[in-house]
């Protein structure tokens, strides 16, 4: 039997997806996991991806068993104890008797661990100029489009499964509970629900990716004005001070500083904003994955492959960064703010 038919007539009992590192990838990777499941919905399909970004799949209801991994403690370990720890990883895939192993991380590493799995159907992509072990997979690579968006060449790595290039719903599964600590937060910082809550991810991780603090404080202060809103500062691990720097320069008591947060959390307060306004950094493309618009602040990326998904969502691009000016992110937001309020349509958030 050919490999596209034996890949199409087949129907898996167990599905492995590898796809480490990084969150913003990890976030784009939603839309196919979802088709995988609407594809193979009586199937058991595990993920395996670095422990920072496990949260993520964990609050995909599509994914049934994350794996999470710490290379980074793997990679610091003595040579003795990391080679052990990863061959009892080995040899936990080659147990999990998968059916269909995809590698949408093509790694080495992550090439010999589809091969060791003794899957059934093993496919994985090729990245340019990346290495490609071409023996440990039994179905002919799909190549990287560069000229696609991340999530498209995703989607593209299905076709040998007989899935088309069709977009599905791209959103997280937040759960009531999820929902519920993320109204407490906004009761504890007395933001009422009924303002117009507009969030702000200043953080990103490079330099160059970063829009002025000034700027960002400056549109806030126009936004609180001339809109009434309140402003939801949020920033990553490593950009803490960055979100109290600008709520400084805001210095507004409706601007609240959200960092230090869960990604569980930081999604779930997220999708209470009307709209993000973020740096090109992973936490982008957690807007469009609870259902909030999103304006991506461009510079040293490359929209046509990163810029968040969602027909509500847009972008700029200015480089450097800093002569990005204010009234042109300003007149972006209040058009996109306008299509919020005209859509008759409510914003949509699962619940599990």
């Amino acid at each position: 039997m050919k490999q596209s038919a034996l890949a199409q007539d087949l129907e898996p009992n167990r599905i492995l997806i590898i796809r480490f590192a990084r969150l913003g990838d990890v976030i784009l990777l939603v839309p196919a996991i979802k088709l995988l499941r609407r594809r193979f919905p009586n199937a058991n399909l595990s993920a395996l991806v670095d422990h920072r970004y496990a949260p993520i799949l964990e609050i995909c209801s599509s994914v049934d068993e994350v794996i999470a991994v710490n290379r980074i403690a793997l990679r610091d370990e003595r040579k003795l104890v990391a080679a052990r720890k990863i061959f009892s990883l080995a040899n936990r895939i080659r147990g999990g008797r998968y059916d269909i192993v995809i590698d949408f991380q093509s790694f080495r590493e992550t090439n010999l661990l589809a091969w060791y799995s003794q899957a059934t159907l093993r496919l994985g992509l090729k990245r340019n100029h990346s290495p490609y072990l071409r023996f440990c997979f039994n179905m002919e690579p799909v190549l990287e489009d560069k000229s696609q968006h991340v999530s498209s060449v995703f989607v593209s790595l299905l076709k040998p499964l007989g899935i088309g290039p069709y977009w599905d719903d791209p959103l997280l599964d937040l759960s009531s509970e999820d929902l519920a600590k993320a109204e407490e937060f906004l009761i504890c910082h007395d933001a009422s629900s009924n303002s117009l809550l507009l969030g702000f991810n200043v953080g990103a991780g490079s330099r160059g990716r970063m829009w002025p603090k000034q700027k960002f404080a400056s549109l806030a202060k126009k936004l609180i004005w001339e809109c009434d809103a309140t402003v939801i500062v949020f920033s990553g691990p490593q950009d803490g001070a960055s979100s109290k720097q600008v709520a400084e320069l805001i210095n507004d008591p409706r601007c609240i500083v959200a960092n230090q947060l869960s990604l569980r959390s930081l999604a779930a307060v997220m999708s209470r904003c009307k709209l993000l306004v973020t740096n090109d950094t992973g936490p982008m493309h957690l807007g469009p994955a609870v259902g909030v618009p999103t304006l991506g602040l461009f510079s040293l990326g490359y929209p046509e492959n990163y810029r968040p998904l969602g027909d509500s969502s847009r972008f700029v691009k200015r480089e450097p960064i800093d002569t990005l000016p204010v009234e042109e992110v300003y007149e972006n937001v209040i058009e996109m703010i306008d299509a919020v309020q005209r859509s008759a349509l409510p914003r949509k958030v699962s619940l599990i």
